[in-house]
């Protein structure tokens, strides 16, 4: 039988108890910003999950800067790839709306290597199934936003040389890229197509 992992963002006890109970993990990671833990219920909290379930699972603890996207999504790929021959769900039920988010971006960028992402239903603290959507790039944006990421100076021409396309094609490309937000008016990637990289 393969080990479930619940990768869970947490502010309160609450959020976090019906999806430790609907799916038996044997470990929980929690995914807690930074900030929260100056707040000593959610510490209390803490406290509370590593005395209830720490008895039958492994808690562990990964604290992230409850702001910055990039980092909150790449370190969720990182716990998602060295877990990966594991079952995994991904609770976002807790915790800061910045947090939750960069946790699915993070979801997104590793959807095959999840068995599910939930949340809670506020009125009935049921699970609610969340879709595992994509960030939409085909192997010809990705390898042209992988470029852009690392344009520098380099003009449009020279990137569309450097991948044997031509300019009209990749224009149409980066047309599409900035409609998504990946890439801003001048072609440079954003904070949204590093996401989309990582």
């Amino acid at each position: 039988m393969v080990e479930t992992i619940l990768i869970a963002t947490f502010y309160s006890f609450q959020p976090f108890v019906a999806a430790a109970h609907s799916f038996s993990p044997s470990k929980m990671i929690v995914i807690i910003a930074e900030d929260s833990l100056k707040n000593e219920k959610v510490s209390q909290d803490l406290d509370k999950v590593r005395d209830v379930y720490g008895k039958i699972a492994t808690v562990e603890m990964v604290k992230v800067k409850g702001s910055d996207l990039l980092a909150i999504a790449s370190k969720t790929v990182e716990l998602i790839e060295a877990n990966k021959d594991k079952r995994i769900v991904v609770n976002v039920s807790g915790g800061w709306k910045l947090l939750a988010q960069g946790v699915l971006y993070g979801c997104y960028a590793r959807k095959d290597l999840i068995d599910r992402i939930v949340c809670n239903n506020l009125e009935n603290n049921s699970i609610v199934e969340l879709p595992k959507l994509t960030f939409g790039l085909s192997s010809v944006k990705r390898e042209l936003l992988e470029e852009i990421s690392k344009r520098g100076d380099k003009s449009i021409s020279k990137i569309a040389n450097k991948l044997d396309k031509t300019r009209g094609m990749i224009y149409q490309h980066l047309k599409e890229l900035k409609e998504n937000g990946y890439v801003d008016e001048k072609f440079y990637i954003t904070d949204a197509g590093r996401m989309a990289l990582i």
